[in-house]
C-alpha cells in the first residue's frame, strides 16, 4: 500500500478523533469545529516531521486544517442534533 494513502487515513482519524473530542467537550458548534481544525493543524504539523522527516510546507498544514473543519462540520451534525432535542419547550400560554 502506498504510504500517502497512509498518512491520508491517518489524517483522517485523527480529524475524526478530534471533531468527536471538541464537539463532546465544547457546547458551541463553530467553536467545536475551530478547535478540531486547529488542533489537526497542530497534530500534523508536530507528526509531519517524524513521518517525512522535514517540516511541513504551508500548503500541508492547510490542507489539515481544512481537512479538520470539514471533518468537524460532518461529525458535529449528530451532536448538534441530540443537543436540539435535549432543550425543554415550555407550553406556558
Amino acid at each position: 500500500m502506498d504510504y500517502t494513502l497512509i498518512a491520508l487515513g491517518v489524517v483522517i482519524a485523527i480529524g475524526l478523533a478530534s471533531a468527536a473530542m471538541w464537539h463532546l467537550i465544547v457546547k458551541s458548534y463553530g467553536w467545536a469545529v475551530l478547535g478540531s481544525s486547529l488542533s489537526t493543524g497542530l497534530v500534523i504539523y508536530w507528526g509531519y516531521p517524524l513521518y517525512r522527516g522535514v517540516f511541513p510546507g504551508v500548503l500541508i498544514i492547510t490542507n489539515a486544517v481544512v481537512l479538520g473543519a470539514v471533518t468537524a462540520l460532518g461529525v458535529g451534525i449528530p451532536f448538534k442534533r441530540r443537543r436540539i432535542g435535549k432543550t425543554k419547550v415550555s407550553d406556558d400560554a
